[in-house]
């Protein structure tokens, strides 16, 4: 069978008959009935002599169709086609108060995970439960005892219990539709065609994918649901190298649930040649040395700040009991979020709101706007999507949290994506915002007031989500570094701005020492918002540390609104380190033989 009618055949099994869209929830479901089944038995009969049974056990099931495919100057690199069912097992021992979990002993505890068979064969799909179930919950008596005992020598000195109680739920949010087989390639091939004829173009690719993913979920609580959350998306990138080495990389991506809910091929391959014609212009543009002043973050650039430092210190992850005292200093660091402390403190300036609401469908009351990315009904723990207010005239009030409180927060604010809380659709508000032009012309008395003669306006920053691998990756491509110690990625497009209104692209700056704390210092917001989709990475900083598969959780696609922000006082300045060298012979492309390498 070809892979396109094994995509094709892959995606009728999941519309399932006409009766099923009438029947009880998982009632004509062999998966839902084998989760079902044996979660009764398990509940009932698993226990181990002298140790306690579950107390809650929950199945998270994520059924998947997927194709990609890579391709450079309208050639295919490669593509492919998969298709799994992965289980997760989450088994708890104990009470809600205290449990197995939060805990990290001196052997990590990884996520239970198993495959299921791909078919409907209920007893192969029993079996495979079966195993995955016994191994979780002799992990979780394990780690109870060593819970335990980690700590009688030691005080709690606040009581937070491991899990809350919930309502139970069920949600049936089928909706089988298809990934459209083969039009990964299409637009991989269609994209990737804009970069022909640019051979000052040292690399460039064009990513594109599609996802077709069932969840089913069942605890033994009574909540239940079945949902169905489709994705495809496209990433061109490109790269150049400046006459000094210097490696730039620019970007043009689009998220969506559908290929409808996109731009066609045509529109993104104007798109992303007019990103590399800025790109081949920023190799002759001068550097910033240092400038610390006024800085204006527009469109896509307030998006990515908001989305690499703020978004992460809007969800509430717990810092577990950790044994081993050098992973301990480690994950401290990791989890260590000063918003805990700042609830009910003014984090933001009194004009500034944030709402984070998976239940909107759409930014503002376009109709015709493209559906929003982060929207869901349920989340992986089974509670309800809500809309929740984080803060309101600056103040922060509450975080995005899953089922595991913290101190402050006990209750689940239905966010759990994937491992941990993450947002799904980000409404930046401003009161009594600025005009663009007022906006501007305040940047400008700011500088004048500091003295300066110019300001600057950053409208694009780089994403360690769409990234080339190149020679020197600097700054970090790793997901919230940087470089220079800075949790930012590079700016891609910046500018000096003038009095007179002429503005100076830059070629390439970082931004140094901006926290979640430098956002106090906002000074106005435009009165006009953009949307844009992004990617949100829960906790990079524990990616590479062994064992901790359940708490990193996976990177999730969101959607932020967001208005312009002007800063008071920030501090801009040029890549430290050594430059590579560029390629001894020119590039293949080039016509003239005697220009440089990398197309310079």
């Amino acid at each position: 069978m070809s892979w396109r009618l094994a995509i094709a055949a892959f995606c009728l099994a999941f519309a399932g008959s006409p009766a099923a869209e009438t029947a009880p929830l998982g009632e004509d479901d062999a998966v839902m009935q084998a989760l079902r089944d044996e979660m009764a038995r398990s509940m009932q009969s698993l226990k181990l002599e002298g140790a306690k049974g579950p107390y809650f056990i929950a199945y998270r099931v994520f059924d998947v169709a997927s194709e990609r495919a890579n391709a450079s100057l309208g050639s295919l690199l490669n593509r492919g086609t998969g298709a799994s069912r992965q289980l997760v097992v989450e088994l708890r021992v104990g009470s809600h108060d205290f449990d197995n979990s939060n805990y990290v002993g001196a052997s990590p505890s990884r996520t239970v995970r198993a495959a299921l068979p791909l078919g409907e064969d209920y007893d192969a799909l029993r079996r495979q439960i079966w195993l995955a179930t016994d191994r979780a919950y002799k992990q979780a008596v394990n780690d109870l005892s060593g819970k335990t005992a980690a700590l009688q020598n030691r005080t709690r000195i606040e009581e937070v219990a491991d899990f809350s109680r919930e309502q139970p739920h069920r949600h049936d949010g089928r909706d089988p539709g298809s990934i459209d087989p083969g039009r990964s390639e299409e637009m991989a091939l269609a994209v990737s065609a804009a970069f022909r004829g640019m051979p000052e173009l040292s690399m460039s690719e064009v990513r594109a994918n599609a996802q077709q993913s069932r969840t089913y979920f069942v605890d033994s609580e009574g909540s239940a649901f079945i949902a169905d959350r489709h994705s495809v998306q496209v990433e061109a990138l490109a790269a150049v190298q400046a006459a000094d080495g210097t490696e730039l990389q620019d970007f043009v991506t689009a998220y969506g649930r559908s290929w409808a809910g996109i731009s066609e091929p045509q529109a993104l391959k104007a798109q992303a040649q007019q990103m590399a014609i800025r790109l081949i212009d920023r190799r002759h543009a001068p550097y910033l040395d240092r400038y610390t002043g006024p800085v204006l973050f527009e469109g896509q650039a307030a998006a990515e700040l908001v989305n690499q430092v703020l978004a992460p210190r809007l969800v509430a992850l717990r810092m577990p009991l950790v044994e081993n005292p050098r992973m301990r200093t480690m994950m401290t660091s990791a989890l260590g979020n000063p918003f805990l402390d700042r609830l009910n403190a003014r984090v933001l300036p009194r004009f500034l709101a944030i709402v984070n609401d998976p239940t909107a469908s759409r930014a503002g009351d376009d109709d015709t706007a493209a559906p929003l990315v982060g929207t869901y009904s349920v989340d992986d723990d089974g509670v309800p999507a809500k809309r929740v207010s984080l803060i309101e005239r600056g103040v922060l009030k509450t975080l995005l949290a899953t089922r595991v409180p913290v101190p402050g927060i006990a209750a689940s604010t239905g966010s759990r994506r994937g491992e941990t809380p993450s947002p799904g659709n980000l409404f930046i508000e401003a009161r009594g915002g600025f005009g663009e032009a007022e906006l501007h012309e305040e940047l400008m008395l700011l500088a004048a007031e500091r003295d300066l003669d110019h300001a600057l306006v950053v409208r694009r920053i780089g994403s360690s989500a769409a990234r080339l691998a190149m020679g020197a990756m600097q700054p970090s491509s790793l997901p919230g570094m940087g470089g220079e110690g800075s949790s930012v990625q590079p700016l891609l497009a910046a500018y000096r701005v003038f009095p007179d209104g002429r503005e100076e692209l830059i070629r390439t700056a970082v931004l140094s020492g901006v926290t979640e704390a430098t956002f106090r210092d906002i000074v106005a917001a435009s009165d006009a918002t953009t949307r844009h989709d992004l990617v949100f990475f829960p906790l990079p900083a524990l990616a590479a540390m062994p064992g901790m598969g359940g708490i990193v959780g996976t990177p999730t696609t969101y959607s932020v609104v967001v208005p312009s922000l002007l800063f008071e006082d920030i501090t801009v300045k040029r890549p430290s380190g050594d430059l590579p060298q560029r390629p001894l012979v020119p590039h293949p492309l080039t016509a003239t033989a005697g220009e440089g390498g990398g197309g310079d």
